[in-house]
């Protein structure tokens, strides 16, 4: 199948993407993914109440990778799912396991925002070897010690009240505003309309809203992270994966100093700053993608001749 550019905001910053679906044997889930460019395969994460989508504007700025973005359970098109306290790390890690067999992945770098990068970092901080790099954009939701959770994040850890919040009716103005808040102004104004028009629509829908509700009352008190989300020193001195951070200077979560003390632990990891917030790519795709490219071990790795799953061209907001 020969995609075709969509009409949402993958095609706002003029990037093409393939749409398709992975049926999931671990997790028995089925969960969407967005398919750009040709040549090694990249996998792409994205964070809380996001979407696939969230990665455009680095789409037609990372040139001569295969990148597969995937909606994360709950999120998008992908079908919802319960998260339980003391089980959401053994969950990421089937998930992960689950999305490179269905994509036909031996070992695959994955680029990560938050919960995304959250996740791959466990991962390997458990010593598989599945994930040949991580980069981490954004600071790695909790997964760092001393991170602070903050507002409207913190209303989503809240029994009840987190779906409530998700599924109130918030017009794109104030749903723009709330995410600012949450990642940093200077991030989100850069943001096209149809990119933050699609995950507001995607946050509102029931199973979604219920999904990123127990995910966070799993993973999250109102104020601080629950210990389990958060990697020990033993387990980051573990961490022998290839990995870097891109962390903007005005990330809300967590100082760029004292994410460096954590940081310098993992084994060879490498840190860098840039202006922004949470979401620095929004702001400047191009800087980006010269650090992913530049920096990171992004080794040659397999070539996919056609898209694994159950296909279409995305023709509708992605």
């Amino acid at each position: 199948m020969h995609p075709r550019r969509g009409k949402g905001p993958v095609s706002a910053v003029g990037a093409d993407v393939e749409e398709f679906f992975l049926d999931l044997t671990r997790t028995g889930l089925r969960v969407r993914a967005l398919s750009h460019g040709r040549g090694p395969a990249v996998v792409l994460l994205h964070g809380v109440s996001e979407s696939a989508a969230i990665w455009a504007p680095l789409f037609p700025e990372l040139r001569g990778f295969r990148l597969l973005a995937v909606d994360l359970p709950g999120h998008r098109l992908s079908d919802p799912v319960a998260f339980r306290r003391g089980q959401v790390r053994e969950h990421a890690r089937a998930l992960i396991e689950d999305i490179l067999d269905a994509l036909g992945l031996d070992q695959v770098p994955v680029i990560g925002h938050s919960l995304g990068s959250m996740f791959a970092l466990w991962h390997v901080a458990a010593g598989s070897g599945r994930i040949g790099a991580v980069v981490a954009i954004g600071e790695p939701a909790v997964a760092l010690p001393g991170v602070r959770v903050r507002m409207p994040l913190s209303l989503l850890t809240v029994r009840g009240l987190g779906i409530a919040v998700l599924r109130s009716p918030s017009p794109h103005r104030v749903y723009r505003r709330l995410l600012a808040q949450g990642m940093g102004g200077g991030d989100i104004a850069a943001a096209p309309d149809p990119l933050i028009e699609a995950l507001r629509l995607s946050a509102r829908r029931p199973g979604n809203a219920r999904t990123i509700a127990s995910l966070m009352h799993a993973i999250d008190r109102f104020r601080r992270p629950r210990p389990e989300s958060v990697l020990t020193s033993a387990e980051l001195a573990a961490i022998t994966t290839p990995t870097i951070f891109i962390l903007g200077s005005e990330d809300p979560y967590l100082s760029v100093e004292r994410a460096r003390t954590s940081i310098d632990q993992i084994q060879g990891a490498r840190l860098y700053e840039v202006p922004g917030g949470h979401a620095p790519w929004l702001a400047d795709a191009q800087h980006a993608a010269e650090l992913i490219v530049t920096h990171s071990h992004l080794a040659p790795g397999p070539h996919l001749t056609s898209t694994p799953g159950h296909s279409r061209p995305a023709s509708a907001p992605t």
